[in-house]
């Protein structure tokens, strides 16, 4: 299935899109019909937007302001104060507490443009937002919000983009904080040491093709972040304030390959002597390996079979409640194992696939058997219960990896956080804290009418 490419135009790229205008018409080919003026929200914006911040925000279609070559169509007016409000809330407000309102009211755009639909290329391509020199930004699709049902995803980079409802965060807010970065590094230079981190890296011609979930291996945490180190930059800074650190932890995670055999068998590291290297876990010993559902996975023999452990003389070691082994009873089945707090906990699971402890006696009781498969007694002639023993259970073993994606991204961001400290006094993590917590926020937001 061909899925449409999405891109974000700023810069060189949207001034190039306002040349190519200038032989166009003035007359939109495009009818108006929302000409008709909101008085409240009008009001309200030379409020929130003029009066503070000298910011001009257009929900009409503007023609020469847009002058797109693509057929789009005015935003709706219901869904333009809707998004008026999420701007204010989410983008405006968390900057002015994070910097201040004279840092927002010089810094901050001097025009907003809405349209209602995506501008789309004959190639598919669709453009998220695009910025003129700092000084205007456009905003797409804006017909495509629904004010009672508000969704900003900031846990999953990796979400289908597509998927309704409309992820603002992609659609409006990661496109803001994007220009927002270009106008604070035109205004104050960053460390060219950021250049030469993935230099000759670059997909100048072809970031289109690079997916967002391959970039991080190749250094970047979007396609369009491939595309030259000014974008790449910003593309760093609008993902990071915007996903969490869970989110943004699996972006580093995408950037580290592990090295497989040639038979696509995964290789893992070993130290001098061969033996295999092991995850830590919290407690500083080698961390358990579970299997998708969480459960211990038990070590096995050649042919199969669980393998036990035993002390120093060779004697099984059993499960205890307390200073009692647990005996084997035929109603438990095949037994589960988690690592809770410190301790391995036998478990098995009853009719309606429950797990339950192995304490409770379940069926009639399991003895013991000799080689020959017969039930051991003891000196009085009883049978000898049979109890449960402790497996050797699988530890995670570390594979190779290379990590050269994971690192690029880290150092460039290194020099961000620095460069947020040094040129503007600000805390790159307070600003993260402080645009999630309104993002959140805003998703309980009534936006059927103005605050």
């Amino acid at each position: 299935m061909k899925f449409p490419k999405i891109i974000l135009l700023a810069g060189m790229l949207s001034l190039t899109y306002a040349c190519s205008d200038e032989n166009l018409s003035d007359t939109s080919v495009v009818k108006i019909e929302n000409e008709v003026a909101d008085a409240e929200f009008d009001k309200w914006l030379q409020k929130n937007y003029a009066d503070p911040y000298n910011i001009n925000f257009n929900y009409r279609y503007v023609d020469k302001l847009v002058h797109s070559p693509f057929n789009v169509i005015p935003a709706d007016v219901a869904k333009s104060r809707a998004l008026a409000v999420l701007i204010k809330k989410v983008w405006m407000d968390a900057y002015e507490e994070v910097a201040g309102k004279d840092f927002l009211k010089k810094k901050c755009f001097r025009e907003f443009q809405l349209v209602g639909s995506p501008q789309v290329k004959e190639n598919g391509e669709i453009t998220l937002g695009q910025a003129e020199g700092g000084i205007m930004v456009t905003l797409f699709r804006v017909n495509e919000l629904d004010p009672a049902h508000i969704y900003i995803n900031q846990t999953n980079h990796y979400e289908p983009k597509y998927k309704t409802p409309l992820d603002l965060n992609h659609w409006f807010f990661h496109t803001m904080h994007h220009e927002f970065m270009h106008i604070l590094t035109q205004t104050k230079n960053y460390s060219t040491d950021f250049q030469t981190i993935s230099s000759g890296k670059y997909h100048a011609a072809d970031w289109v093709n690079l997916k967002d979930e391959d970039a991080a291996k190749e250094g970047f945490v979007t396609g369009y972040a491939s595309k030259e180190y000014n974008e790449d930059i910003a593309e760093l800074y609008s993902t990071y304030v915007t996903l969490t650190e869970d989110a943004w932890q699996e972006i580093l995670d995408h950037g580290v390959i592990v090295k497989t055999d040639e038979a696509g068998n995964v290789l893992y590291q070993q130290d001098k002597r061969g033996n295999y290297i092991y995850e830590e876990g919290p407690d500083g010993n080698p961390a358990y390996l579970t299997d998708k559902d969480g459960l211990l996975v038990p070590e096995k023999d050649a042919n199969g079979s669980i393998v036990y452990q035993k002390d120093q003389k060779g004697n099984y070691l059993y499960f205890k409640n307390g200073t009692e082994k647990i005996p084997m009873y035929a109603g438990h089945g095949p037994l589960y194992y988690v690592y809770e707090e410190g301790n391995i906990i036998p478990l098995y699971a009853d009719a309606s696939g429950k797990l339950k402890l192995v304490t409770e006696a379940v069926g009639d009781p399991i003895y013991e058997k000799n080689e020959a498969g017969q039930t051991v007694y003891d000196d009085s002639g009883k049978p000898v219960p049979a109890y449960y023993k402790i497996p050797v259970f699988e530890y995670k073993k570390l594979p190779v990896v290379d990590t050269t994606g994971k690192d690029a991204i880290l150092k460039k961001m290194a020099i961000i956080r620095t460069y947020f400290k040094d040129s503007w006094g600000l805390d790159l993590d307070k600003i993260r804290e402080v645009v999630l917590r309104k993002s959140k926020e805003a998703e309980t937001m009534d936006l059927t009418k103005l605050p």
